[in-house]
């Protein structure tokens, strides 16, 4: 199927066909494009999302949950997806649980061309699933992040967009869409956090106000811990 097939297709879908709702078609159309050619994708939770994934990369890995407790299962997103025609189910392998359980199970042996992010939001959530994806994206592969306008996720995108390993893009809509550099990967069991450009700034900042009100001991612990004084 042609890729403007794929997304008109997508677009004409009930507007009921999610009842958890989902991501508006411009935001769709916009992580299919970023996608397009990709070896494996991944994305936590699913819905429209899935079906473009499953026709946009070779292999498209969802991790997703059952229907809980007070939940239709037949109109659940899950099984909801799982029936659409539009499903290249060939494409698709499902990692079906709570992220906060499979992501730390799962094997990555392979890395992403995209990640979107679309799970659950409550801090600390999204920080989790990131912890998990983020040293497996290629260099020039995609970082999508939904529901930046909660406060919690929004300040997380802040401080990937001073991360030397991402570069923000754009956002569409409520979505987020950083780009991979080819910075080194922080180390994810070490600590480092004065390396962190998000850290640095703020503790500048600290800094600036230490020195107008002259406590120099404090002033100067900060400016070495920075390097910027030996």
């Amino acid at each position: 199927m042609a890729a403007a097939a794929i997304i008109d297709s997508i677009q004409s879908l009930p507007k009921n066909w999610n009842p958890s709702g989902g991501l508006h078609i411009a935001t769709i159309d916009r992580i299919f494009q970023c996608a397009q050619g990709a070896q494996v994708t991944a994305e936590t939770g699913c819905g429209k999302s899935t079906l473009a994934l499953s026709h946009a990369s070779r292999q498209h890995i969802i991790f997703t949950c059952e229907a809980g407790p007070g939940e239709d299962p037949q109109t659940h997103s899950l099984n909801v997806v799982r029936k659409s025609a539009l499903l290249n189910a060939a494409a698709c392998r499902f990692v079906i649980g709570r992220t906060q359980q499979t992501l730390p199970a799962f094997n990555f042996n392979a890395a992403f061309d995209l990640v979107l992010l679309d799970g659950p939001h409550g801090y600390p959530f999204p920080e989790l699933e990131y912890y998990f994806f983020y040293p497996h994206i290629k260099p020039g592969g995609w970082l999508v992040i939904d529901d930046v306008h909660i406060p919690t996720v929004a300040r997380m995108v802040d401080v990937l967009k001073g991360d030397a390993m991402f570069s923000f893009e754009y956002a569409v809509r409520t979505t987020a869409f950083l780009r991979r550099t080819s910075a080194p990967t922080f180390p994810p069991l070490g600590d480092h956090w004065w390396e962190q450009n998000y850290n640095r700034r703020h503790l500048l900042s600290i800094r600036h106000v230490a020195l107008a009100h002259r406590p120099k001991v404090l002033a100067l612990g900060l400016a070495r811990r920075l390097g910027l004084i030996k």
